[in-house]
């Protein structure tokens, strides 16, 4: 049952789904992943364009086993504020439906992406078990800005290091794509509406509705980490 504090709070959710979004935006967690993010993509670059520069990637063992189903059939969705952010846990049984929000980086053996649910609230993803010869094509082709993916039985995994939550996962089968029509085109880096129609007139990659958007976006998330002409 819920609560009569519930019920009001989830009456503003739906019913203003526009502010609420908004007011996501400028969340300080939702700040610090995509910033962090995009200066791991700044050093990623960095590395390219540096011989004598490089990254090195390790893999921690997972604490605890994460189970692949197959199918999303009898799964019961769930969303980021469901899960409890300072414990280690698998959500068997469950399915976490997120959209992919930034750049997908590889580090091999693994691969970083920063997602969205349908409470507009944002975490970090990782992906393990890579080979390199996959890398490429799965940051490039499969995992980029607005494709719509089911977690199954999603793991939130503090972190070994940092000890800030993540979505991990292990086996790349418990990742299933939505449907084409569901992907989000010409998504806007900062709210990330559909169809923007502007861009970055240096990078010419980034994607805005509206120049507050580009804006807001240089000042909160740092794009210019990761603005290259």
């Amino acid at each position: 049952m819920f609560s009569q504090l519930e019920i009001e709070n989830l009456l503003i959710f739906l019913l203003n789904p526009i502010n609420n979004h908004k007011q996501h935006l400028t969340d300080s967690h939702r700040i610090e992943v995509i910033k962090n993010h995009r200066q791991w993509e700044k050093t990623t670059l960095d590395e390219k364009h540096n011989p004598f520069y490089k990254t090195i990637s390790t893999t921690v063992k997972p604490r605890v086993k994460q189970q692949s189903d197959k199918l999303l059939i009898g799964l019961k969705p769930i969303t980021l504020r469901e899960m409890n952010s300072r414990k280690d846990h698998v959500y068997t049984g469950r399915v976490l439906s997120v959209t992919i929000i930034e750049e997908t980086l590889s580090w091999i053996p693994s691969i970083h992406l920063v997602i969205e649910d349908a409470n507009f609230d944002c975490e970090r993803m990782l992906i393990y078990g890579i080979l390199e010869e996959e890398g490429e094509y799965l940051i490039s082709k499969l995992y980029t800005v607005g494709k719509k993916i089911h977690i199954i039985n999603p793991y939130l995994r503090i972190g070994a290091n940092d000890m800030k939550p993540s979505i991990r996962v292990d086996d790349i089968s418990s990742i299933v794509m939505q449907s084409k029509s569901e992907w989000i085109l010409n998504i806007c880096r900062y709210c990330c509406e559909a169809g923007a129609s502007k861009f970055c007139g240096k990078c010419k990659q980034a994607y805005y509705c509206s120049k507050e958007c580009q804006t807001k976006d240089w000042k909160l998330y740092n794009h210019k980490l990761i603005c290259k002409s």
